[in-house]
């Protein structure tokens, strides 16, 4: 081989070791970085938020039942009001 061909393959290899070092140093950043997270703060974080989302679902749903309850009781009432009025024909068994 030629004096160009052997510096063509040495270059050829340090740069493909050059992308497999930096390859490797960067999953041992991710891996160490994944490692020195405290994971039962942010699981408790996560379950904090999730019982925060259920609440908040849980108020709408109530918000929504108790507004349909409110319109009810108030036909109810416009209803016993006619009524005690005489203004209904409704008659009491």
């Amino acid at each position: 081989m030629s004096e160009t061909a052997v510096s063509a393959v040495e270059a050829t290899t340090s740069a493909i070791a050059g992308k497999v070092t930096t390859a490797t140093g960067a999953g041992v950043t991710i891996a160490s970085w994944a490692t020195a997270i405290d994971w039962g703060f942010w699981i408790g974080v996560g379950i904090g938020l999730i019982g925060l989302l259920i609440s908040l679902c849980n108020y709408i749903t109530n918000l929504k039942f108790q507004r349909k309850k409110d319109k009810r009781e108030e036909e109810i009432h416009e209803l016993t009001k006619k009524q005690l009025q005489g203004q209904c024909d409704v008659s009491k068994e």
